[in-house]
């Protein structure tokens, strides 16, 4: 199955008014992000501007509320009714734009890794259920270290029967750098569905377009060899509107590569 290539709606005018017009985006799908457009708060859904978004001429796929989320939060480092009552709010909002995946975080560490660790686990279990019910996929992120699923071992208790995995390439350079492990250990992993791509000097977690910092080219390579169903061009900082169609013209233009030849690839940067 040929991946969907697409972009996080921060990018995308009709949704956060930043960006270019999703006329001028060359896409296959949005990534909806509830910092992005008001249409998940704390209150509930705000239905007039989901049939506004439902009428867009587009596939979505979801990122669930982050921990710092702007207008609605979610952090399973802490085991509250609350965080599932938001995340049903998710799948309503999946279902109702025909979305069949939603990216989630693992909880902030906070005071205890291991008590954040079981809780992201034991929500993770009833949420992988509520969301089967929906006809969603939940994926889960590797994140930086800061929150739970910083190393690729770590998301393995994680993964079941509808819980996948989203591999976000610019974490896991940040955390290869810093740790000294070895970043294609993250492609082992099971279940690899959906792909968050961007870019990184190594320093902070920048979501620069793909091409304009640091990241080997040979990484996006690789990753985009286990033929993931999603890739999401995830982009936060950019310097112009030219800029986010050439981070997608980056990605779209890298062709299939044969084992050998991504293999001397890799010597060439070494």
């Amino acid at each position: 199955m040929k991946a969907r290539v697409g972009v996080n709606s921060y990018v995308v005018r009709e949704i956060s008014k930043n960006g270019i017009s999703i006329d001028n985006l060359p896409i296959d799908v949005i990534e909806l992000g509830f910092d992005d457009i008001p249409v998940l708060t704390e209150d509930g859904i705000n239905w007039e501007m989901l049939h506004n978004l439902a009428t867009l001429d587009v596939d979505f796929t979801i990122h669930a509320p982050c921990a710092d989320g702007k207008n609605v939060s979610v952090d399973l480092g802490i085991n509250t009714r609350r965080n599932i009552r938001i995340m049903e709010n998710v799948f309503v909002i999946a279902q109702t734009l025909n979305a069949k995946y939603v990216v989630v975080h693992g909880g902030d560490i906070g005071e205890s890794y291991h008590r954040a660790f079981i809780n992201t686990r034991i929500q993770l279990m009833e949420l992988a259920t509520i969301a089967e019910e929906y006809g969603v996929e939940l994926v889960i992120e590797n994140m930086c270290d800061n929150r739970i699923g910083a190393f690729p071992h770590e998301m393995l208790p994680f993964i079941e029967q509808n819980v996948s995995v989203c591999i976000d390439i610019g974490h896991a350079f940040l955390t290869s750098l810093k740790y000294g492990i070895n970043i294609r250990e993250y492609s082992l992993l099971p279940r690899i569905v959906h792909l968050h791509l961007h870019d990184n000097y190594g320093a902070r977690d920048d979501h620069l377009p793909p091409g304009e910092g640091k990241i080997p080219l040979s990484l996006y390579h690789h990753l985009l060899l286990l033929k993931p169903r999603n890739v999401i061009i995830e982009i936060r900082n950019y310097d112009t509107p030219e800029s986010i169609l050439r981070g997608i013209s980056f990605i779209k233009g890298l062709r299939p590569v044969t084992l050998k030849s991504f293999q001397k690839m890799m010597m060439l940067e070494r």
